[in-house]
């Protein structure tokens, strides 16, 4: 397998990696369950299914829900989300720092995200962050896309290779959509997934904070993952 050669497209997770969406998604969630049948919720138990789809969510809390239910949890959650959720993002520090270098060495900036496109895009517009991205690619409203699926669809939109571009995500979705796609996947340490769901994954290249990203495996060649052979990271 030939060493990677200098990355020409980044694509980046949004929730838990560029911002923290907890202060929106917490009370949309309690919403959503509440549409199904499941109350008090608390957010202990809420943080393990950040990053998470809705489906997924509530069929992990209510194993017998059906579709009719999940659509009405899906729109219940989207009700609250569109009221506070847009809002109530955070871009973590160091983010826009991160960034900025990425363009600065004339590669593109690509948001992949399981949140549905539009949202997502709202998102990125509201925060500002869309003077820095040259795309997003979201989840249909049903929320069925994979990781896997959404990586392709980037790989695609943005007319690259899979070895010249690099996945950036703190849950193990991220993980395994990069390594299904032969993308390089980078788990980053700030966000809602730890270092041991990421590594199960088959993760092997970690940033504990986005100015660590940028000093390291933008700005530097010191340790760059672009110097290590692809088949080395991302074998599962």
């Amino acid at each position: 397998m030939p060493y990677i050669t200098v990355m020409k497209a980044y694509f980046f997770d949004l929730d838990g990696t560029l911002t923290d969406s907890r202060a929106g998604l917490y009370p949309a969630f309690r919403a959503g369950l509440k549409a199904i049948g499941i109350g008090s919720v608390g957010d202990e138990q809420l943080k393990n299914f950040l990053g998470t789809p809705l489906p997924e969510l509530f069929r992990a809390m209510r194993p017998d829900v059906g579709q009719r239910e999940i659509d009405a949890g899906m729109t219940a959650f989207r009700s609250v989300f569109e009221q506070v959720g847009i809002t109530a993002n955070k871009i973590y520090p160091g983010v826009i720092e991160m960034l900025d270098a990425v363009g600065r060495r004339r590669a593109k900036v690509w948001i992949v995200t399981s949140k549905p496109e539009a949202q997502a895009i709202r998102v990125v517009s509201y925060l500002g962050l869309d003077r820095y991205v040259a795309g997003v690619v979201g989840a249909s409203l049903a929320e069925t896309d994979t990781k896997t699926d959404l990586v392709a669809r980037a790989l695609s939109l943005a007319r690259v290779a899979a070895q010249d571009a690099v996945m950036i995500g703190d849950r193990h979705y991220d993980i395994v959509g990069a390594i299904n796609n032969q993308v390089l996947p980078v788990g980053v340490l700030w966000g809602y997934g730890s270092k041991d769901e990421m590594e199960a994954a088959g993760c092997r290249i970690f940033a504990a904070s986005p100015d660590e990203f940028r000093s390291t495996f933008v700005e530097s060649g010191a340790n760059h993952p672009a110097q290590l052979p692809l088949a080395a990271i991302v074998a599962r």
